[in-house]
């Protein structure tokens, strides 16, 4: 006789060696991926990246689509105002915002199946990274500033807002389409819950 304590103990057991109740399957989680491998021939094998990976990419994806709309517009924009000097301008404000936004996202991209903290934790010490690799890159500008091309503040400024405002503009708009499930459950009023018990 099976009693369900019993059966609790061997789905838990299948659980954990991999084996479904059929024994024709094994489930074998994977870094983000759940892939079902067949145990006799003649399945078909289906693998692919978690929910939330999917959801991660299309973010990074569309931010990116958005800022690299600014980062031309802003281009051909203080290409046209001033030359070289708004072109080169331009170029390294763009840069500087495409890397930051992106690295940022891909780390999130890699990490969007860890639990809270790790992803609170991981998102932090990209954040800090990312900030300590600007500011070098601004301090050898800085200290090499007659080496380099001048630069025009005002383009650089202008195209930080901008590609700032078209990934971000995008990425909302992006999230908004995502297809997030919420279960909400069913309200029980405390009165109702000491009239049960």
């Amino acid at each position: 006789m099976t009693t369900p304590q019993r059966q609790a103990s061997m789905a838990a057991a299948e659980r954990s060696t991999g084996a479904s109740a059929t024994g024709r399957e094994t489930i074998l989680p994977m870094s983000g991926r759940e892939s079902i491998v067949p145990m006799s021939g003649g399945e078909a094998t289906v693998s692919g990246p978690s929910i939330h990976v999917i959801r991660a990419r299309k973010l990074l994806l569309g931010g990116l689509a958005g800022g690299l709309v600014a980062a031309v517009l802003s281009l051909v924009l203080f290409t046209v105002l001033d030359g070289t000097r708004g072109l080169a301008s331009a170029a390294l404000a763009s840069a500087m915002v495409l890397f930051f936004y992106g690295v940022g996202q891909l780390v999130m991209v890699a990490f969007a199946d860890a639990g809270a903290r790790t992803l609170l934790a991981v998102s932090m010490a990209s954040y800090t990274g990312r900030v300590v690799v600007l500011g070098l890159v601004l301090l050898v500008y800085n200290k090499n500033a007659d080496a380099f091309p001048a630069l025009w503040p005002m383009a650089i400024f202008l195209t930080t807002i901008a590609v700032v405002v078209g990934w971000i503009a995008v990425e909302i708009w992006v999230f908004n389409r995502l297809r997030i499930g919420v279960y909400d459950t069913e309200y029980v009023s405390p009165a109702s819950e000491e009239d049960q018990q």
